[in-house]
Order: structure tokens, then sequence, then C-alpha cells
């Protein structure tokens, strides 16, 4: 009784979680051209070329010099009004920096996704698991942004069988055309791998080998520093080799194919290795409502050979925002 109990204040807690986002505004913006059009979508990112995601067409990429305003939905304008959205954007260029930090921290014109999944069963023996996902994304100029929070938890009437947290910072800036810089914050604890902190910092270099609009492929390698606590010691830290890959193929406006590789290795302990693995496809049902299924794999060999493998696949139903 107290299994049910506790599942469906859970279910209940993530059911009000959902319907609180979906009374957010998303943050749609009307684009003032200067041959006369008028565009509206998502704002993504806004320097020499500003991008929004249409609902139609996809990314839209706008020249700056194109555009006569930007009208965001807190700016009480009419479309005629392309003096005062004028002087708005003059205004904003003379903000100070201090002003344009908070907003970006503020996470104002991200992209936002949450995804939730959950599994209920009930005969010969009683089961509960659920899956979240939260994803922040912007580019401004030459940075590009990502917060990734997961959240992975289950039980049975035998106990505890998933309880498990990751999160994750990412902000890549341009160097040269196809070069970057990378910076890759993670956190992470699993209770069934006795993990109670995981903590990992990586610094490198990337290229794009493809950049194109419906492809991109990046690759990359770097130094980190991972600090560990577990069972076994209170504090642990080790330095590490990092070599990275990702993927994001875009199939039309509705479906979109990602794919993202990593694995490090201590220069002393080559043997005691770990690599992460994970692909997905996103189909969007409405502009506001899509469906994912991911698969996961990770790998460490630096654990007890029981506790080294973890590899799911996730299905979930995703809101963006």
């Amino acid at each position: 009784m107290k299994f049910w109990t506790r599942s469906y204040v859970r279910v209940a807690t993530v059911f009000f979680a959902c319907l609180s986002m979906q009374w957010m505004e998303a943050v749609e913006v009307r684009i003032s051209l200067r041959n006369g059009d008028v565009l509206r979508g998502r704002l993504i990112s806004e320097g020499d070329v500003v991008l929004i995601e249409h609902a139609i067409l996809g990314d839209v990429e706008i020249p700056k010099r194109s555009v006569r305003s930007i009208i965001r939905p807190n700016q009480n304008r009419n479309e005629g009004d392309a003096h005062e959205g004028s002087e708005n954007e003059e205004s904003q260029a003379s903000e100070p920096w201090m002003k344009g930090f908070v907003r970006v921290i503020s996470f104002e014109n991200w992209s936002r996704q949450f995804e939730f999944g959950m599994n209920l069963q009930s005969g010969r023996r009683d089961k509960f698991d659920y899956n979240a996902r939260f994803n922040v994304r912007r580019r401004i100029e030459k940075n590009d942004f990502r917060f990734e929070a997961r959240r992975y938890f289950g039980e049975s009437d035998q106990g505890k069988t998933t309880d498990r947290l990751y999160s994750n910072f990412r902000w890549r800036r341009d160097l040269s055309p196809g070069v970057f810089y990378q910076s890759d914050t993670l956190y992470s604890s699993d209770a069934i791998k006795e993990i109670d902190i995981n903590l990992e910092q990586t610094l490198g270099l990337g290229y794009r080998l493809l950049n194109q609009k419906a492809l991109k492929v990046s690759t990359g390698a770097g130094l980190s520093g991972r600090y560990r606590e577990d069972n076994v010691d209170n504090g642990n830290t080790n330095y590490l080799l990092d070599v990275f890959q990702d993927l994001d193929y875009r199939l039309g406006s509705r479906l979109r194919f990602t794919q993202e590789f990593r694995i490090a290795l201590p220069p002393d302990e080559r043997s005691e290795y770990e690599y992460e693995f994970q692909a997905g496809i996103v189909s969007k049902v409405t502009d506001s409502l899509h469906l994912s299924i991911r698969y996961q794999l990770e790998y460490d060999r630096s654990l007890p050979e029981d506790r080294r493998e973890d590899q799911r696949i996730v299905s979930s139903v995703g809101i963006d925002f």
C-alpha cells in the first residue's frame, strides 16, 4: 500500500508540473523586415544573423541588416511602429553588459524542453519507474550554451532499482570558422552504483566537420579533472584525457536525430577508461509537443565489475516552452 501511495504522489507531482509548464508563455517574437514582410517564431539567437524557429519553415536565418525591428511579447506595439522598434534596438545595443549577462542567466529567449516518461506495473510484482529530462539552449553570436538535467528513478516491491541524477553545462565559443573552444561541467550521483558525488570539468578544443543547416557534426579532445566520492573512497581525484563527438541531423521540420559519444581515460591507468554513448529521435507532434525515444549506454571500468555498465532505452513525451 505504501508503495502505491508513494507512486501516486510522484505521478501527481509531475502531472501538475507539466500543467504549470503549459501555462508558461512561449518566447515568440515578431520580426519586421525592411522589405515589408513580417515573420513570427521563437527567437533562438540574435547577432549579425538573427535565428528563429518558424512553425512551418523550421530554423530561419535572417541577416541583421534586413531586420527593421524585433518585437517581443512584453512589448505592446503595433506592427506599424517601426520607428519605436528601431529606438528599442538602439537602447538594447547600448545596454550595460551586466544587464545583458543577467538576461542570459535568467534563460530569457532560450529554447527550453521538458520530457517525462513513466512505467507503472502491478500483478505478480509491483513496479514503478520514471524518467525526466530538462534541456535549455541558446546561441549568442559566437557562444553556444547548453544546460541539461536528467533524473531516473525506479522501485519495485523488492526495493529500489534505479536512483540516478545527472546534470551538465556545456559552453562552446567559436575561435575561427569550424574551430571552437569547449568547457564542459558535469555533476552526477547514483545510489545503485553507490556513487555519492561525481564532478567532472573538461576543457578542450573542437572542430566542426560539417556545419550545414540540416546536418552538423563536431569532434574534439581535451583534458578533464574528476572528483568522486563513493562507498570505497571519501574523495578521489583523477585527471583524464577526453575525446568527444556529436551529431545533429534534421530530417525535415518535424523529425530530428541526435547522437553523442565521449570517451575518457587516465594517462597512468588507461585500463580504467569510461565512455558514454547516446542517440535519440525526436518527432514533433505540435509546435509545443513532441515524442522522443533515446538509447543511452554508459560504461566505467574504474568501478567494480557488477556496476560498470548502465544502458537503457527511454521513451517520453516532451513539452517545448
